[in-house]
């Protein structure tokens, strides 16, 4: 072994250990982007989860809240402020709507959980179509019935799905 050599090999492992330690030091002190809490319809208030943004629906007449993160969306909107029906009723009633949106969806076994209504669905656009997973999600919050309808292309729903349950447990009702 020759001793000449270590000292030069010892101060590039210490500069490479102090640019990778460096980095994640750095990662870690900057914060993903964040809508913050978002008032829905006036009504309902969400917070976003790290990561997710709003961005302005490309459908004019939508008058809900629209988030994105990479290649997942998230819209969430108030349908009625005086519901008095349950969650499950809500879910049936919004069903024939989302389907007239899609060229094809089938659905999963509706479940009275956190997130429910499990979906999958081919879309067509214009020229472009492709497959979604989602969840389409109605919930009753202190009388207000939230529809919130959360998309990600085929295979990337899961990696959004923390985030979703996430927002879906800080829904409060405005006062």
């Amino acid at each position: 072994m020759d001793r000449s050599r270590l000292l030069p090999t010892l101060l590039v492992a210490l500069v490479i250990v102090a640019v990778v330690g460096g980095g994640i030091a750095v990662d870690a002190s900057i914060t993903a982007p964040s809508a913050g809490t978002l008032i829905v319809n006036g009504t309902v208030s969400v917070t976003a989860a790290p990561g997710w943004v709003e961005v302005t629906s490309d459908d004019p007449s939508f008058t809900g809240v629209e988030l994105r993160k990479a290649n997942a969306i998230l819209t969430a909107q108030v349908d009625a402020t005086d519901y008095t029906r349950d969650s499950a009723t809500l879910l049936a009633s919004e069903r024939p709507s989302l389907d007239a949106e899609v060229a094809q969806i089938s659905y999963g076994d509706p479940a009275t959980t956190m997130i429910g209504g499990h979906f999958e669905a081919t879309v067509a656009s214009g020229s472009q179509s492709g497959v979604v997973d989602g969840e389409l999600i109605c919930m009753v919050v202190d009388g207000n019935a939230v529809v919130i309808l959360v998309a990600a292309s085929q295979g990337h729903f899961d990696a959004v799905s923390d985030d979703v349950t996430a927002m879906l447990r800080s829904l409060r009702a405005v006062r």
